[in-house]
């Protein structure tokens, strides 16, 4: 176990640019002469601003490990020192099925006497990535987007997925495992310098860094993702520390968006407005909050809201309901992120603590 006092805390200058992390002993010091104000990032993290100008903004190098996978991805912030963060990102896997429902729901909807698209046949002749692909690259680098904003990071190590064309019927240009791996490499390569490599040499490197490596891809821990993260900033760097400082788990909610009305009708043959992130309320569907019902405090995201109470419902990072609570015993904590952050879930505690 770390020594809290050693914890790498994020700097950033007056400005808002990020400055290499330094000890927790010393971002207190910090703090208590009135060099430096306390913060929290959007990976909840917490971190100080300086409130004047540093001597210098010299940074060391610090690289940003990729594994990308179909379901789950590993992140590494990795310097020589150690690995200021490590996360998993469980991927969005629910996409291909709300596009079949919204499908589904449209065509449902030109037989009714309702609002409704036209029909359109001729919108499908442009090349694009799949939803469903789209989604997960997309959610990769928004979290890598963030992090970098975290920590001064210079290279970004990508694994170079393989697949195997010969088993599919399309050729290679046409898979869309091709076409998302491309996206992404696009986009990460404006972010910093984008360096690329093989399967193998992340597993070979990792073996020599004596990580291990689990083989429950699902498992919430850095065996599953995260190692091999680091495996792969080490390709780059010529040494760098394996010791991790903060891990997390990261995951999107899944609240509807655009769904015009619920699918079947209710009492009286209509059908109730549903989907979006507003609420009649002062809270947005996503939004962090902090909320008590009787002697219980819970602290969770937004999912939904009451139409004949003024309640709103709350839920856990697998999105589960806790439960449905009064708006004026809720508190806001933080607006919405667009992502859900494990470290964050309190399911249920004493209201006296």
């Amino acid at each position: 176990m770390n020594n809290p006092e050693n914890k790498r805390v994020p700097v950033f200058a007056p400005d808002g640019e990020p400055l290499m992390p330094t000890k927790a002993s010393r971002a207190r010091k910090m703090i208590e002469s009135g060099k430096a104000e306390p913060t929290r990032t959007e990976t909840n993290e917490f971190a100080v601003k300086l409130n004047k100008e540093p001597s210098g903004r010299e940074t060391q190098d610090m690289t940003l490990g990729i594994d990308p996978g179909s379901k789950f991805t590993g992140m590494a912030v990795v310097s020589k020192e150690c690995t200021n963060f490590a996360c998993n990102l469980e991927l969005p896997d629910y996409i291909s099925m709300r596009m079949d429902k919204r499908r589904e729901r449209r065509r449902n909807r030109r037989y009714r006497k309702t609002r409704r698209r036209e029909t359109r046949f001729n919108n499908r002749t442009s090349s694009k990535l799949p939803p469903s692909i789209k989604a997960r690259k997309q959610f990769e680098v928004r979290i890598a987007n963030e992090l970098t904003d975290i920590y001064p990071i210079s290279d970004i190590a990508l694994e170079d997925v393989a697949f195997n064309h010969f088993e599919k019927d399309w050729g290679k240009d046409f898979s869309p495992v091709e076409q998302g791996k491309k996206w992404l490499q696009n986009k990460l390569s404006d972010i910093a310098k984008l360096w690329k490599f093989k399967g193998w040499q992340t597993s070979r490197e990792r073996k020599y860094l004596g990580l291990s490596k689990s083989s429950n891809k699902s498992k919430q821990s850095p065996e599953a993702h995260v190692n091999d993260a680091i495996s792969l900033a080490s390709l780059v760097m010529d040494k760098v520390g394996t010791a991790i400082q903060r891990f997390d788990v990261f995951r999107r909610p899944k609240y509807s968006r655009r769904k015009l009305h619920l699918e079947q009708p209710a009492k009286g043959g209509k059908r109730r407005r549903y989907g979006g992130t507003t609420t009649p309320t002062k809270f947005r569907k996503g939004d962090y909050v902090e909320a008590t019902i009787a002697d219980r405090t819970y602290r969770g995201w937004v999912s939904g809201y009451t139409s004949t109470e003024n309640r709103i419902s709350v839920s856990d990072f697998d999105w589960s309901r806790l439960g449905q609570f009064a708006i004026s015993k809720t508190k806001l904590l933080v607006r919405n992120t667009g992502f859900l952050i494990k470290s964050q879930e309190v399911k249920a505690c004493s209201s006296s603590q």
